[in-house]
């Protein structure tokens, strides 16, 4: 049995079902794919969650390939750049950063990014070149645990001002330096460097969950949906998976293939080992509000800026996305005290429109709210993706993914070299050979 029929899942699944065992695929909810979801009803066809395909996604190309083949576009293709700029109250050009009045950064920092990119640059300006870590799993190696403190700590040491300090908390997980793990990011830093950049980037033109339909389809068994998983109880003869519905299912070895939010609310029996069960209550997740807007009308070609916006307020990001599939603003909400997060969606849409209002006076009357997906109240995932807080890989490494009994365990938080839909798809190949050498 597998629970969770997103990325990892599903690829532990087909890759077991290759191998000849019987695999019965449990869900949740009522689709595939996890965190890959296109919304596929609303004009554009946005994307609310994976979406690039990146240059060094082996797995991932490979299984396209044995789908037959999406038709692709290239990312920069489908988004508008550079950033129009929004900070503390003020809208301006990227171009006009550098002298600005309000660009308290000193040094080489002032001009960080040049006209593209402005303060939206300095996290990559002050990551260390070459990379600490030699290899994409050397995060996990017991040499690198020096670098396991806090991200703030390390930027004050390369000479980060405070202002810099405070741009770069905007564009972390946790929306402070101080409380996100050097080495994490590090290790987040030394992925994308193999990604090779944004050049390389790639998205499905017709929707980014046509990757994990696909591969559902190529499952001999049709998968359980809506059946809620409440808890594991393994012996020495097998496995029972017990519903929250009242059925329960047997087999000979489970896979728990859910992000850690979900998987702390399945009971599980006997119980995890000290350390990993630590680890399991305490990775965090981060948090993510996507809201989609219609473009009625080219704002932009009223206040003259582009279509994209990057902001240090709590909204984050906006992207202006347009193809073949259609028009349409993505704004990018990360903020861990963002309020939207406990709203309804109707709210989250009504103040979002009123907060880009006000930032963008252009786009009163000009959009509209669509569609909002917040991954943080997403009953399926609990959170967007997992990171690690200063200490937490020297403490925990990747015990995450241990086997437990005849319980194993794959998601993208138990990968030890890719990151995302990859990553996901490592840990499904890792946790199918390792049941395949016990069977």
């Amino acid at each position: 049995i597998v629970i969770g029929a997103g990325l990892a899942g599903l690829n532990t699944a087909l890759t077991l079902q290759d191998a000849g065992l019987s695999v019965l695929l449990l869900e949740g909810s009522n689709r595939v794919g996890g965190r890959v979801m296109t919304l596929d009803k609303v004009p554009g066809r946005p994307e609310a969650g994976g979406t690039e395909f990146g240059a060094g996604y082996a797995r991932c190309l490979s299984m396209i390939d044995r789908l037959g083949g999406f038709p692709m576009q290239k990312w920069l293709d489908t988004v508008e750049l550079p950033f129009a700029l929004h900070v503390d109250g003020t809208t301006m050009p990227m171009s006009a950063w550098a002298e600005s009045p309000l660009n308290q950064l000193v040094g080489k920092e002032r001009a960080a990014g040049g006209p593209l990119m402005g303060p939206f640059a300095l996290t990559m300006m002050y990551a260390p070149r070459p990379s600490p870590l030699n290899g994409l799993d050397s995060w996990l190696l017991p040499e690198a645990a020096p670098l396991d403190i806090s991200y703030g700590e390390f930027l004050k040491s390369r000479g980060a001002s405070e202002a810099a300090l405070r741009f770069i908390s905007n564009d972390t997980p946790t929306g402070d330096v101080g409380t996100l793990s050097a080495l994490w990011q590090h290790r987040l830093f030394r992925f994308q460097e193999f990604m090779g950049g944004i050049d390389g980037l790639n998205r499905i033109a017709t929707g980014a969950s046509r990757f994990p339909e696909g591969i559902a389809k190529l499952l001999k068994r049709e998968v359980a949906f809506n059946t809620h998983v409440t808890a594991i109880r393994a012996d020495k003869d097998g496995v029972e998976v017990l519903t929250k519905a009242g059925r329960r299912y047997r087999a000979g070895r489970v896979v728990a293939a859910v992000p850690l939010p979900l998987l702390r609310e399945i009971a599980i029996e006997p119980a995890l080992p000290a350390l990993q069960a630590a680890a399991v209550r305490e990775i965090p997740y981060d948090n993510m509000v996507n809201v989609f807007f219609a473009v009625k009308e080219p704002y932009w070609k009223v206040d003259g800026l582009p279509g994209s916006l990057w902001t240090n307020q709590p909204m984050g990001r906006m992207y202006h996305f347009k193809s073949e599939q259609g028009e349409y603003l993505w704004m990018n909400v990360r903020h861990p005290q963002s309020p939207w997060i406990r709203m309804t969606d109707a709210e989250v849409m009504q103040d979002a429109t009123k907060a880009l209002n006000r930032i963008r006076p252009s786009t009163v009357g000009r959009i509209e709210a669509l569609a909002v997906v917040n991954w943080s109240a997403y009953p399926w995932t609990r959170g967007h993706n997992v990171y690690r807080l200063p200490g937490q890989i020297a403490r925990y490494g990747n015990i995450v993914a241990e086997p437990h009994g005849r319980i194993h365990f794959a998601g993208d938080h138990t990968a030890a070299t890719m990151m995302g839909m990859e990553g996901a798809m490592e840990s499904g190949e890792r946790v199918a050979v390792e049941i395949l050498q016990l069977t």
